[in-house]
């Protein structure tokens, strides 16, 4: 799962079709964060293999390593193996329970 910040960081990262420097990154998002901040949580997310990053011209460019659908269908896979693992049966319960109270039929 995202951070608020990182969430912002991706959607700017989804919706470019070009790599993007920190700078343009920042521009993007809303809020008043600070370039260190940016350059930081891209780092952290390069680390973490969710964002990839290349040099040009002496300045990292970042991207997205998935698409958005990828990205939603691997965390989800995720945490519901998590999940299971953890509460068998209850989870799928939990599920049917709570897509009702939104809205949804199964």
């Amino acid at each position: 799962m995202l951070g608020i910040l990182e969430q912002k960081i991706m959607e700017t990262l989804w919706s470019s079709s070009t790599p993007l420097k920190p700078s343009e990154v920042l521009a993007k998002i809303d809020g008043a964060h600070a370039y260190t901040t940016i350059m930081t949580v891209l780092k952290r997310m390069t680390d973490k293999k969710i964002v990839k990053r290349e040099m040009k011209n002496r300045v990292y460019l970042y991207r997205a390593t998935q698409t958005k659908s990828d990205f939603a269908s691997t965390a989800l896979d995720n945490l519901f193996s998590r999940l299971f693992n953890s509460y068998g049966e209850h989870t799928i319960t939990a599920f049917k329970e709570s897509a009702k109270k939104s809205g949804f039929s199964l």
